[in-house]
């Protein structure tokens, strides 16, 4: 990472784990909606712990990680049904310019709507959306409001 980043100010997201049984198509849905890129001479990685195969890195910006290939398709913690949640757990936020695009880019690429863009208190901390990756993974998105509320 280079000096003066956003992401050396301590507790700023800046690596992200996407769980999956085919990393090529998980790369192929985030490089198609949100840009992600392999990271450069980046081979796979051995997995580093049982019921991981392998490693895949990406980079987006100051944001990196990897799509870790699991061994079997129970390793991935899918969501399997639009709108419902037996179990939810922390959940990051990907900042979008328009979430409608961004809802296109979803379903064109083989992902779902889990829930439609909705309004943080009323539009003043602008809108988000969730949807469910080529995975089952759940991602959030964020779209900022026009004005900053604070």
């Amino acid at each position: 990472m280079s000096s003066g980043s956003d992401c050396e100010m301590p507790g700023t997201i800046c690596w992200y784990e996407v769980p999956c049984t085919d990393p090529d198509r998980a790369f192929a849905f985030y490089k198609n909606v949100f840009g992600w890129d392999m990271a450069p001479n980046a081979e796979a990685m051995p997995g580093y712990m049982e019921g991981v195969d392998s490693v895949h890195m990406f980079s987006k910006g100051n944001l990196y990680g990897a799509f870790i290939k699991m061994s079997s398709p129970d390793g991935v913690a899918a969501v399997a049904d639009k709108g419902h949640m037996a179990k939810t757990a922390s959940l990051a936020s990907l900042r979008v310019q328009d979430i409608d695009k961004t809802t296109a880019d979803v379903e064109k690429n083989g992902g779902k709507v889990h829930i439609p863009k909705f309004a943080i208190a009323g539009g003043a901390f602008g809108h988000s959306a969730r949807y469910i990756d080529t995975e089952g993974n759940l991602v959030a998105v964020w779209q900022p409001p026009a004005k900053p509320p604070m």
